[in-house]
């Protein structure tokens, strides 16, 4: 197998001219599997260097092509954009601060030559030794955690990016495309994403960043679990789809929300259209759970609050 032929790589950026340094230095570096992939950049009209610095690799690298827009259109337009023009066998997207350990990339490169698989797992940290399919698709949720099969990117899948821009995770349309036709899902017995999140920007922060008006109160609002629960409705199948919640956290799905739908009462003042966002979509059971672990978060939270106050 002609891994050039097989895989492309894609990395949306917006000005992280520091941690894209670092990111193009690993994947250009002599020891790099992927050296002779194509890489395509897709600039957010970046005004700190960025451009300059993917205009210089790509005088030095024949592989790379700096593609700049015109104008800001968010990093959740701009991922879609990249699985938009994905057109190798295999794409995968990567961000422009991740770090790598090829090590195991023998076993990845393997995989994809047999052409068997619709999603390769690049990174397993979220699945704790399991898997689940649960943990499997709240894995997918951190973009460079999967190699995607690109003939699955059909234009529904696309229009389903689309619609799910404001949802943070774009690309988990494809992953639920993935799951809906039981496609196959390779699992590494090692990881080849080393660590991920160079940038300690808050992740909303991230989500606004090179905004020019106050957006859209669905995006104020936004959150990990908001985004995430409303993109795992696109999972067709009513049984996996309740499976799945019960099965994201160790304590079942009312755990899951206690856990991590606690932002939205200390962050974002117990936001009612989170709520609603979420709730929409469930089935009786766990609707009746989701209402009650908002109800026990508001009263912990408040009485955390009040007790912070009083020191």
């Amino acid at each position: 197998m002609i891994l050039s032929e097989q895989l492309e790589l894609f990395l949306p950026t917006y000005n992280r001219r520091e941690h894209l340094e670092r990111t193009l230095s690993q994947l250009t570096a002599p020891e790099s599997p992927v050296r002779s992939c194509m890489l395509t950049i897709l600039d957010n009209a970046s005004s700190d260097g960025s451009s300059e610095l993917i205009e210089d690799f790509a005088v030095r690298f024949p592989t790379i092509k700096h593609i700049r827009h015109a104008k800001n259109i968010g990093a959740n337009a701009n991922i879609t954009r990249a699985f938009e023009l994905a057109r190798a066998p295999y794409v995968w997207v990567i961000c422009d601060d991740d770090s790598f350990r090829w090590e195991a990339w023998e076993e990845i490169e393997r995989a994809l030559g047999t052409q068997r698989y619709d999603i390769l797992l690049t990174r397993k940290n979220d699945l704790k030794g399991t898997s689940d399919i649960a943990k499997i698709i709240r894995q997918l949720s951190f973009l460079p955690a999967g190699i995607y099969r690109t003939s699955n990117i059909s234009t529904g899948v696309l229009m389903n990016m689309q619609a799910n821009i404001i949802n943070m995770f774009p690309h988990l349309a494809l992953s639920c495309e993935v799951l809906n036709k039981k496609g196959n899902i390779f699992l590494p017995q090692g990881e080849i994403m080393d660590k991920c999140t160079f940038d300690h920007t808050p992740a909303k922060i991230c989500y606004t960043k090179g905004y020019d008006v106050v957006p859209h109160p669905f995006v104020q609002n936004m959150s990990w679990t908001v985004g995430f629960l409303n993109s795992i409705r696109m999972i067709n199948d009513p049984a996996l789809y309740v499976y799945i919640l019960e099965h994201l956290g160790r304590h079942g799905f009312f755990g899951y929300i206690f856990s991590s739908f606690r932002a939205n009462y200390t962050v974002y003042a117990g936001n009612a259209l989170n709520k609603h966002f979420i709730a929409d979509a469930l089935p009786l059971k766990q609707k009746i759970k989701f209402y009650l672990a908002c109800f026990c978060l508001r009263i912990t939270t408040f009485f955390s609050s009040r007790k912070n106050k009083s020191f």
